[in-house]
């Protein structure tokens, strides 16, 4: 602190009555200019110097002000109430913000970003939470680091906890922010979104009521890394029964892989992790009295599988590329090769259309991941050596184990297992009028391609071989072939929308309100009993079901209409 003589001061106080000082000449000055001119006024260097510094401090300190209420007022998405708040946290600034200070605030500013009305006792809240990452940050890279393959250490869990309580605040906060009323849905603007958000809640209400993703979507771990496949299968039934009792498996999950000391790389590799699945679209089925218990331990099963088989496989690929000889392992396309082992391709160029998609099919990058798979990533781009190698091994492992179940089969069951590509039977085991397939729907690309590649197609149901090109009447085409395949794995929205339009459904059943609410809303194990129930000829119902819940697409042939007292609606 320091103070002006009396004499000095009052010729000061003078000098700005009389106009000779102002405010607006001394900003006008630069800094050097001031320093002089206040040495010769004030008599000295030294006080000049102290008094220069004092003004230019609340000239930044205003100056700053207003740069960050004008960026509040025209920054998109910046409610009033935040504007607001930030424009009177700003006002109340005494100091400039210096480095060590300057992050720590605009932390709480950054907040108001997420669009939402975010208060600064939230933003406070923000701020707090992510002081307490970094802290965590620190004391987990000062310790010892797992190895690949060990579990979190101590100093990993506090880390991942801290960070995963900070994203589900902001999560939390967006979520807020996001919420309509059912009258701004029905808005013309807003049609769009309500669509999208009905063929969701459809398409998660028929992936629920089961542990499917262990041989459908893991069917291809199963065969290539038995050891990871086995480990996480089993955390499911953990996963499944822990989220009756009210926990949120997730969190823990999540903790653990964003602590592994490969998640950076993870990050970067762009590896499917944090995403939302495209078998789950939508929470809201969570929502409902009772049931919604059972649909949120489905996709627990299924997400936390997911999110366990990427993070654990990306670690082994990480392994073997160290092993052979490569220091750098990001960019060897190891997210990729992982992405498409665990079900979720890339649409590429598709990408920023993926949630449309995702609503006219069914599993859009599930297929693309078995597209993947069967052509060993021939067509990928970014695709090193090292993991066209590892697509290839992977190729040969799948074949190998998908063969061996069905001469096994085969041997057991004569005559169970249709050998002809061309057949909608291949890569099924057939008893009675039930189909089971094991290869996690890949065998469907392998009958499409060599339908076209021989332009002949084989039946399912009567064993004749017809060909693609004799123009007999009612005869299928190539352009026949090509979309039963893609009408096949239409949406449950986008079946009731062909329905209607056929007047009749898949069936070929004339359709009802009943039969239509049951196609779009039903779980599919549901669904398969009935099926199973309705023909006289099906495999045992029991095993069927079994299979069906772990994941074995089951089909049977119907003898009668399916659906029970809603089909009559």
């Amino acid at each position: 602190m320091f103070c002006l003589s009396k004499h000095i001061a009052d010729d000061f106080i003078r000098r700005l009555k009389s106009g000779e000082i102002t405010p607006d000449k001394l900003t006008d000055m630069t800094s050097r200019e001031r320093r002089d001119y206040f040495s010769r006024i004030l008599g000295g260097e030294a006080v000049a110097e102290q008094v220069n510094s004092a003004f230019e401090s609340k000239l930044l300190l205003k100056d700053q002000q207003q740069g960050i209420i004008t960026w509040a007022r025209q920054t998109a998405g910046i409610s009033k109430q935040a504007q607001q708040d930030i424009i009177a946290r700003v006002n109340k600034m005494t100091d400039i913000l210096n480095p060590a200070t300057q992050d720590a605030f605009l932390e709480d500013i950054v907040a108001h970003k997420l669009g939402t009305t975010v208060t600064m006792e939230q933003a406070g809240d923000i701020s707090e939470l992510a002081k307490t990452v970094a802290d965590k940050k620190s004391i987990m890279d000062a310790s010892d680091r797992r190895k690949i393959g060990q579990p979190q250490t101590p100093a990993e869990k506090e880390y991942g906890d801290a960070r995963i309580s900070f994203s589900n605040y902001v999560g939390d906060l967006k979520t807020q922010a996001k919420k309509k009323s059912f009258l701004q849905y029905i808005k013309p603007s807003n049609l769009g979104t309500a669509a999208s958000e009905l063929a969701g809640l459809a398409k998660a209400s028929k992936a629920s009521l089961d542990n499917s993703a262990i041989l459908r979507q893991g069917i291809k771990i199963l065969w290539t890394h038995p050891t990871v496949w086995l480990k996480n299968s089993a955390k499911t039934f953990v996963d499944i029964w822990k989220t009756l009792g009210g926990e949120n498996v997730m969190d823990e999950i999540n903790s653990d892989i964003v602590s592994r000391p490969t998640y950076e790389n993870m990050v970067k590799d762009k590896l499917a992790i944090g995403v939302m699945e495209e078998a789950y679209p939508s929470h809201l089925p969570g929502k409902i009295p009772i049931l919604g218990k059972l649909f949120k331990a489905s996709e627990a099963a299924y997400t936390g599988f997911m999110y366990r088989n990427r993070a654990d496989l990306y670690d082994l690929y990480t392994e073997i590329a160290r092993k052979s000889g490569y220091e750098e392992t990001t960019g060897l396309g190891i997210g990729k090769l992982v992405n498409s082992l665990t079900s979720r391709g890339s649409l590429g160029k598709l990408e920023p259309v993926a949630n449309t998609i995702n609503n006219v099919f069914f599993s859009p990058r599930n297929l693309k991941a078995n597209f993947d798979i069967l052509t060993a990533h021939t067509f990928s781009k970014d695709m090193t050596p090292f993991a066209r190698k590892q697509a290839a091994i992977n190729l040969v492992k799948i074949i190998s184990g998908t063969a061996a179940v069905l001469v096994l089969a085969d041997a057991i069951w004569p005559d169970s297992v249709e050998k002809d590509p061309r057949s909608a039977n291949f890569g099924k085991i057939k008893t009675g009028d039930t189909r089971f397939d094991i290869t996690g729907g890949m065998a469907g690309i392998a009958t499409l391609a060599s339908r076209l590649i021989t332009m002949k197609s084989k039946s399912s149901t009567t064993g004749k071989t017809a060909d693609l090109w004799s123009g007999k009447f009612a005869s299928q085409t190539g352009k026949d072939v090509v979309y039963d395949f893609f009408e096949n794995k239409f949406s449950p929205a986008a079946s009731v929308v062909r329905d209607i339009l056929e007047g009749k459904d898949f069936q070929g059943n004339k359709i009802t309100f009943g039969g239509e609410l049951n196609s779009l809303i039903t779980p599919l194990p549901v669904t398969t009993y009935l099926e199973l129930q309705n023909n006289p000829d099906s495999a045992n119902i029991i095993l069927a079901m079994i299979l069906e819940e772990l994941g074995v697409s089951t089909n049977t042939y119907s003898k009668k209409k399916v659906g029970g007292g809603l089909s009559g609606w």
